[in-house]
Order: structure tokens, then sequence, then C-alpha cells
């Protein structure tokens, strides 16, 4: 059941991140066009591109915690794994989840702001609250997808290879 709701999960966050990704790219190619062989760039590009950074950065990131495909820094990684390697998946995995848990909090908190402010992008007055709202509900399906995967069981520490790094 869990390695179901997780390939499932992990197969919307692909498409939606790809699907984004293209648009991004397409309209970085036809503001270049525009701007430099027509001379008139697509209005408000930037910050329509800025949101699908966002976007596409937090549809990435659930994709990268439900496969632990993060990037990892081994200097002294293999002599503090070797004392303890279960407790040291625990801190490690446990840490990032407070982390991630913070960035949703944090996201949504200022969502909410944005919704009582009623503040807007400054070029295509978009809400601020939807964006932000958006990428912290990414940042909640990618919390889900971390604590999904060490459910299903990833590899964890053994998966890792120098190619991963």
């Amino acid at each position: 059941m869990a390695a179901r709701t997780l390939n499932a999960i992990v197969r919307m966050l692909e498409v939606l991140c790809s699907v984004v990704l293209l648009a991004m790219m397409l309209l970085t190619f036809v503001d270049v066009v525009g701007r430099y062989l027509l001379g008139a760039p697509v209005f408000g590009a930037s910050e329509m591109i800025s949101t699908m950074l966002a976007l596409t950065i937090f549809l990435g990131l659930g994709i990268a915690n439900a496969r632990d495909k993060h990037i990892v820094v081994e200097l002294v990684d293999h002599r503090v794994r070797s004392l303890a390697p279960r407790a040291y998946d625990v801190v490690v995995q446990g840490f990032s989840i407070a982390a991630m848990c913070l960035i949703v909090f944090v996201l949504f908190q200022q969502a909410i702001e944005a919704a009582h402010a009623g503040t807007t992008t400054i070029v295509l007055e978009w809400p601020l609250a939807w964006i932000t709202g958006t990428v912290a509900g990414l940042a909640a399906l990618s919390v889900v997808s971390q604590v999904l995967g060490l459910v299903v069981g990833r590899g964890g520490a053994a998966g890792h290879h120098l190619e991963d790094v």
C-alpha cells in the first residue's frame, strides 16, 4: 500500500515537474526571441519564470526526498556511520524530516500573512498567498514522500554510490 502510494506521488511529481520545466524553457525561449529579434519581450516573463522555478525546485525536492537521492558530502561520514549505522540513519533522516517540517511551517505562515495582507507580485499582480501556499503544499508533499520512502525502504546508507554523490 505504502509503496503504491509513494510510486503514485513520485510519478505525479515527475510529470508535473517535467511540464513546469518545459513551460519555463519555452517561455524563456519565446521571451529571448521576442526581446532580441522582435523588440517585444513577453510581459511579466521574469515573474512567471521565477514562479515556475520555485515550483520546479519543490516538485524536484519531493522526488529527491522519496528516493533519498540528495547530494551527500562524506568527509567523516563513513567513520561515524561505522560506529552506529542504524542510529546514524535515524538521526540524519530525523533531522531531514524536522528541517522539512520547519520549511513547511514557515511557508504556510508566509502564505497566511500574504493572504491577510493581500500582497501580490509586482508586475503581474498574482496573489502571493496562492504561490506561497502552492509551494508550501509541495513541501508538505515532500515530507509525506520522504516518510513513505522510509517506510518502504530505499536502500538507505548502503544505497549511496559514488555516482550518486
